[in-house]
Order: structure tokens, then sequence, then C-alpha cells
């Protein structure tokens, strides 16, 4: 708002409410979601509540809201009284204002007065989702008053409300993927645990081809379409890896118009599905893992502070409305999300144990090596699919990818160090070699120090070989008589001796 600072002489009291996960509001036309009712002291003690129309109360097309009296409060029976409503954005500002007829009304006992059309569903909460809808959640602000010249004060009353979402997932195979006749169909029920009955029949349906390609698409039929079908469906495949790889969604809050019956059909077409059946199809078998979601109806609602006098407001802060400061996705967030997303990777990386996707413009962006592999050498050329990387463990490899996509590198030990430092070196990245080296060095002690010299001098890192062979000059006596310099007398004596020779070269 402008100023939230009240007026010489008025009566001011401010209602905000919240209602989380709106998108799920299962509402039809005309049906209204009523927030918890508040008792506005200062405007003679009457009793109030806002009814909110998720899909409209006379056109679909506009979310209504309307500011309403209840019946038998302890104010007069008739009160001439100024409104306006507004819907807030994460920081407090507002985004729509009702200012109702810029004058006052006459509210009695029962009655309420706002606007049918507040908010276009179409522009402000499907294309202007995040700036309405923060974290799925409408706040909407009523601010009231009456003049009165004798007292000038304000009051602010923050409300809740949750609507209730359940998720349920499924997994479900398709045996002889490959024998799978088109318009063939199978139901499945799937149970709810906070419902005696099955909340949706599943049909699995495989296209003929007709109008598009050919493809299995998922038919869900909600049993309560009062609640159900306001919901998001998101499927996956598990592949011969293990891996779930996305693989279609839908998802019709936002809808204008309501459906009786949601289709999600499969991005991949069956003869994509085919044509890498190694991968997709295990054992000529389609293994996918449904997860959809749902309203099932309000979960809570409750007044959850009231603030009184006007000292507070000139400071408030967003906070203070009961709005988050969000945390949005940095780059770094994005990128770890598209490490574990292979629905768009062009390249998998192979341990002799699992299969990572990839994403070679990330590959080539972060390391000369992969730079050269994809553009310089033919092998690679020849089998662009994947690159097998047998001297790397999978979690090295992850870790290495981790690192690669989102600068992660989180929960180090020695002996992980060791391995990433060791990854880092062969694909020249950098940077990462030098958060282990500064790792190492920071846990170097006598047991290990034989083990990083070796490490140092087989990676030929001149750095690093430096700082260990200080350290074991430092501590001769106990390095020199360790177990592990005894190995690494077997192993590398030339090592062992140039090393040993160095506290000679000093000494001098």
């Amino acid at each position: 708002m402008a100023s939230l600072i009240p007026d010489e002489n008025r009566r001011e009291f401010t209602f905000i409410w919240r209602v989380e996960n709106y998108s799920y509001c299962w509402h039809k036309i005309g049906d209204f979601l009523v927030s918890p009712v508040f008792v506005a002291d200062l405007i003679h003690k009457t009793a109030w509540a806002l009814c909110l129309y998720p899909r409209g109360d006379e056109d679909e097309l506009f979310v209504g809201c309307y500011l309403q009296r209840e019946v038998n409060d302890e104010g007069p029976s008739s009160l001439s009284m100024s409104y306006e409503i507004a819907c807030l954005a994460a920081d407090g500002s507002v985004l729509r204002l009702f200012e109702g007829n810029k004058s006052e009304r006459m509210f009695e006992s029962g009655i309420g007065y706002g606007t049918s059309q507040f908010i276009s569903r179409s522009e402000e909460l499907t294309k202007k989702r995040k700036s309405y809808l923060p974290q799925d959640t409408l706040t909407l602000s009523c601010k009231m008053w009456i003049v009165d010249e004798n007292i000038s004060d304000a009051t602010q009353c923050f409300a809740r409300t949750r609507i209730q979402v359940e998720t349920v997932s499924f997994v479900h195979t398709i045996e002889y993927f490959s024998g799978i006749k088109a318009d063939s169909k199978q139901t499945i029920s799937v149970n709810s645990s906070s419902e005696a009955r099955s909340p949706v029949s599943v049909s699995i349906i495989a296209t003929n081809g007709s109008c598009c390609e050919e493809k299995i698409v998922l038919e869900f039929i909600p049993v309560d379409r009062e609640l159900i079908d306001v919901c998001t469906c998101r499927l996956q495949l598990l592949n011969a890896a293990g891996q779930k790889i996305k693989c279609g969604q839908t998802d019709s809050r936002f809808d204008l118009e309501r459906k009786d019956i949601l289709y999600v059909p499969l991005t991949f077409t069956n003869k994509k599905l085919l044509e890498k059946k190694e991968q997709f199809l295990p054992n000529d078998s389609l293994t996918l893992i449904c997860e959809y979601s749902f309203s099932i109806g309000v979960e809570f609602e409750k007044i959850e502070k009231t603030i009184y006098g006007s000292q507070w407001i000139s400071t408030s802060s967003a906070q203070d409305f009961g709005l988050e400061i969000l945390d949005y996705p940095n780059v770094s967030d994005d990128y770890r999300y598209l490490l574990s997303d292979p629905v768009l990777s062009d390249i998998t990386l192979k341990t002799k144990t699992k299969t990572f996707p990839a994403h070679k413009t990330v590959l080539i962006a972060r390391s000369p090596v992969f730079r050269d592999l994809f553009t310089k050498d033919t092998n690679v050329k020849d089998n662009k699919d994947s690159i097998d990387i047998e001297d790397l463990e999978e979690k090295t490899l992850h870790r290495l990818l981790l690192f690669m996509y989102a600068d992660v590198l989180d929960d180090l030990n020695w002996e992980i160090a060791c391995k990433l430092y060791y990854a880092a070196h062969k694909y020249q990245i950098y940077f990462l070699q030098a958060k282990c080296r500064s790792y190492l060095i920071s846990c170097l002690d006598t047991a290990n120090a034989s083990d990083l010299l070796l490490l140092s001098h087989i990676q030929q890192d001149s750095d690093l070989k430096t700082s260990v062979s200080d350290f074991i000059l430092e501590n001769e006596e106990e390095v020199f008589g360790s177990n592990g310099w005894e190995n690494l007398m077997e192993t590398n004596p030339d090592l062992a001796l140039k090393t040993m020779h160095l506290r000679f070269k000093k000494s001098r």
C-alpha cells in the first residue's frame, strides 16, 4: 500500500490473510473460501470475514473478493465505514487494489461488499504467477476505517488458511511392451491412505497413431470430482540403470475450464522407446512411476497475530505482514537440478558400476579435456552417446559432476579428497584441484605424509610436493620411522631417496 501509517482522526483496522497452496483450491464458479472471522475492536467491535471466489462469483475469468459483516456481532445494527481490498506481493507491495466506491458504505449485519472482478485468472494468476502466488500463496489485505475526531489508532490482524494437498505415488509395469496392441487399455485403481475409497481410476492406453505418433497415454478419472480434478501429475520411467527419467506431466490447477478426465501422454513415442529398448525397456518391460497431487479440503485456518498501535506500522517489514522474503533458486541451484534431470542430457558417462547422464555444453565449459574429447577425438565423435570412465568410482564421478555443475564440494574426508584431486587433475579442473590440495595439506600428518608425497609426485604437482616435503623434513624422525615411509621406500625408492637427500641439502 502507498502508506501504512493511518491518517489523522482514523480508526483503522487492517486484516492480512494468507491462503497457502492456493492453486489447489477446488471451488467451482459460485463457490467461495471464507477467511477466519476477525473482530475489529476499533470499528465498534464488529466481526468480519473475507469471502474469496477462486473460480469466480459471476464470471469464471476473474477471482471475486468481498468483505462480509458477520451476523449478531457486538457492534451497532448498521455501520457507515470505508474499506479497500488489496492483493499483496511477497515484499508487501500492492499488486491489485479495489477501493470500493471510494466512499463510505453502510454495512448491516450479514451484509457484504466487494467485487466480482478482483483478479484476472488468466492474466495475473497464470501469466504473472510468480508475483501473485509466491510459493503458491495468495496474500490479501483488507483495510477498514471510520473517521473519529477524538481517536487516531490502528490495529493489524494476521490470519492464515492452508489448503491440504495430498500426494499419491505408484509404480506400474507394462510387460511385453514390444507386443503391445494399439488401442489396448489397462485400468488400475489407486487408493489414498486418507480415504476409504479409491480417489482416482487410472487407465494405461496405447494410442493407435491416427492423429499423432503412437504413444502411451495415462487417463485419470477422479472419483470425487469436487476435489481431485484440480491436480498435478508427473510421470517418470525407470530405466535399466535404475534411474528415474521424466517422461510426462500435466497441471490442471490453472485451467480456465475444469475437465472431467485428465490425459497425460508420455513424451517418448513408442518408436523411440523401442529404439532404445536396452536403456528404457529392460526385459521388454516399461516401468512407470506416477506421482499426482490433489486437494482434499482446508487443512487449517486460524488467526495468528494481532498488533495494536500505529508506531509498529511505520517500521513494518515484509515479515511483519506474515510474508516471507523468498529465497529464489540461484544459478548453482538450477544447475544442480539440471544434473539430476536427465531429460535433455546428450551424453552418458559410464563407470564400472553406474551410468551418469550429462550435458556436453556443461562439460565443455568446465573442462578443457572434455572439450578436446567432444571436438577433436574421432573415437568420441563416432560414439556420441557415452564415454567410459573406468578409472573413477561412481561416488567420485558423481562428486566431480556435482562440482562441475554447481561448484558444490561437501563432506570431504581424506580418501574422497585424494580421489577428487586425481579426477580434477585428469580433467584439468584446476579450481577443484586447488580446493582438494588445500584440504589435503590441512589434514597432513606424519601417518599420511608418505601417501600424499607419492600422490604429488604422480600428479607432478610441484606446489603440493614442496609443501609435503617441507612437512616431512620438519617431522623427519616420526615420518622416516613410520610404516608409510617403509612402504614408500619399497614402491618408489627413488622418490624416498630424493626426499631424504633434501635434508642434507638444507643442512648445508
